[in-house]
């Protein structure tokens, strides 16, 4: 009996390891594609992503933006999904050209850090839903200057 509770405990473990390698594995490759897209010149490419990888709690939810240039802070919502697009030209403006440096997941989130040609890092924090297909539910960017 001893041997069977230790077995089924085991099999459980197992069953959690492997369910978070595919979890893992699934958010990079939609990070990655994320990366990809972004490099891309076109609108319907962008829109494309957002609808098929944002979850629909995140399209439906104002997307906040603050710029702080010089201690100069400008803050912009984008409401709709056109406007959220929109994210994606202005991304491809500083970080179409870019590499990935660094991806790793971060408790229930990816983190993946880029750098760009044009002396800009940006550190990503893409949160995923947390059943499957494992679409982005929140976005977080923080860019410095090299």
């Amino acid at each position: 009996m001893r041997q069977l509770f230790i077995l089924i405990i085991l099999h459980g473990i197992t069953l959690h390891v492997s369910a978070q390698e595919v979890r893992n594995k699934a958010i990079e490759k939609r990070a990655r594609e994320f990366h990809r897209v972004m490099g891309l010149e076109d609108r319907g490419q962008w829109k494309k992503f957002v609808t098929e990888n944002y979850s629909q709690a995140l399209i439906d939810k104002p997307m906040k933006s603050v710029v702080n240039i010089n201690s100069q802070a400008t803050a912009t919502t984008a409401e709709n999904l056109e406007e959220k697009t929109g994210m994606f030209q202005r991304l491809h403006q500083d970080f179409g050209d870019s590499k990935i440096v660094s991806l790793k997941t971060v408790d229930d989130n990816l983190e993946m850090i880029l750098e760009s040609t044009k002396g800009l890092k940006g550190t990503f924090n893409l949160k995923f839903d947390k059943k499957e297909p494992y679409l982005i539910d929140g976005i977080g960017i923080d860019v410095t200057s090299r």
